[in-house]
């Protein structure tokens, strides 16, 4: 009788070890996948003739952005949230600023994490580990929600739908982005590597922005705080000019 994985009392006695063996490895799959899923998460990246090329993966968002840095250009961006089945992950889009039939649409791709490199299926090349050290206290996904006027914060009263800005941290880099899911219009992104330190300063070093190429390769230095879950974000635009914001956290948004 052929042994199977499912049926352990078909297997006879002298076939224990092997049995037990199999089974190991059968539970231990789904522990693999999710260390695969951990692992994939950060900033991901790959430099080539035309410039560019960073993927950010954090909890539930991606983004990939290509631009170059030496040129002051910007390519590209597209992004939305993910989800894993197996060794696959499905892509949802919710911007796109070279294709916008792509908004409200789901892929399946494959991935693979081996080494510090990432095979992710949108992309021929592999791409290397960007994030190093310690990571940011600002990582995660966080949602513009209001400004602060004389040190009150007055909130936006739609800042999620249909229209959203969107910041994005995994352990040094940051991305914000623009868009509107309903008529899927991207307006702007942003992006680079920061830091954050003890005192409360947060760094950003900008790589590419669709607004003004003049504020490609400054540093902004701000503060940042946090009060009932959401981040105080002040400073000096890279632009010129104060500012002051408030980001919420995006998961606040999913519960409503």
């Amino acid at each position: 009788m052929p042994t199977s994985l499912l049926s352990a009392s078909t297997v006879p006695v002298g076939n224990c070890k092997y049995m037990k063996k199999y089974l190991f490895i059968f539970c231990l799959l789904p522990l693999i996948s999710l260390g695969q899923q951990a692992s994939m998460k950060g900033a991901w990246g790959l430099e080539n003739s035309f410039g560019q090329t960073v993927l950010l993966i954090t909890d539930q968002v991606f983004s990939l952005t290509q631009y170059n840095f030496m040129d002051k250009k910007f390519i590209s961006s597209e992004g939305g949230t993910w989800r894993s089945e197996g060794k696959d992950i499905w892509l949802a889009y919710d911007w796109s600023s070279k294709d916008t039939s792509k908004v409200g649409k789901e892929i399946k791709v494959n991935f693979a994490v081996s080494s510090g490199q990432l095979n992710f299926g949108l992309l021929d090349q592999r791409l290397t580990k960007l994030d190093q050290g310690k990571p940011g206290a600002l990582q995660g996904e966080w949602i513009i929600s209001g400004n602060y006027a004389n040190g009150v914060v007055s909130k936006r009263p739609s800042p999620f739908y249909p229209r959203r800005t969107m910041k994005i941290l995994t352990g040094n880099h940051f991305q914000w982005i623009a868009f509107n899911v309903k008529t899927k219009e991207f307006f702007g992104t942003g992006g680079g590597t920061y830091t954050t330190s003890a005192d409360g300063k947060y760094v950003e070093t900008i790589e590419f922005f669709t607004k003004a190429a003049s504020s490609i390769g400054k540093t902004v230095e701000f503060t940042y705080s946090f009060k009932d879950g959401d981040w105080r974000h002040k400073g000096q635009k890279s632009t010129g000019g104060p500012m002051d914001e408030c980001w919420t956290p995006r998961k606040f948004y999913l519960k409503k």
